[in-house]
């Protein structure tokens, strides 16, 4: 029984972490496009807007 519990502690950890760290991930990477759509002349309010409404292809 606490094998049990201390696996499930374990799955749902890394769960949480996983999914903190692919947050963090596309935080970076659309400040990244943020700065490269600054630099090719967009203002910061349609670099926003282009970032916002991005499809993934």
């Amino acid at each position: 029984m606490i094998t049990a519990i201390i696996w499930t502690a374990v799955i749902v950890t890394a769960i949480v972490l996983f999914i903190r760290d692919e947050r963090k991930f596309d935080e970076r990477e659309a400040e990244r496009d943020y700065d490269k759509l600054i630099s090719m002349g967009y203002t910061s309010e349609e670099a926003a807007w282009q970032i916002n409404n991005a499809v993934e292809e």
